[in-house]
């Protein structure tokens, strides 16, 4: 599975919990099995947004506007990311990574 199929998988699933619990599995599985790319570098970060989001609202009674937003803002990582490892060039995916980080920080950090 690639980057690009797991962003397609997230991409169809409804904005709940559980979409962004098949988001964190499906990373995970992708990280074990090609520990040393690049692109596990983003499905980890991925990973990581997914992971507490599960964690911080998996028992919580959220609106479907606040996981709509949650999910708009991943997916659009996600699809930066997508597009930078569409050039093939590592110093496109590091800087997209970066960009990422420094909205995520900048961000109301909702997961």
């Amino acid at each position: 599975m690639t980057f690009q199929n797991i962003l397609n998988i997230f991409e169809t699933l409804s904005s709940g919990t559980d979409a962004f619990k098949q988001l964190k599995i499906d990373c995970e599985h992708q990280i074990l099995k090609d520990p040393s790319s690049l692109e596990n570098t983003a499905l980890y970060i991925i990973y990581g947004f997914a992971k507490t989001y599960v964690l911080l609202y998996e028992d919580q009674a959220v609106s479907t506007d606040f996981s709509s937003t949650a999910k708009a803002q991943l997916l659009e990582y996600m699809h930066k990311l997508n597009d930078a490892f569409l050039t093939q060039q590592s110093e496109n995916i590091l800087l997209t990574l970066n960009e990422i980080s420094t909205h995520y920080l900048k961000s109301d950090r909702v997961f």
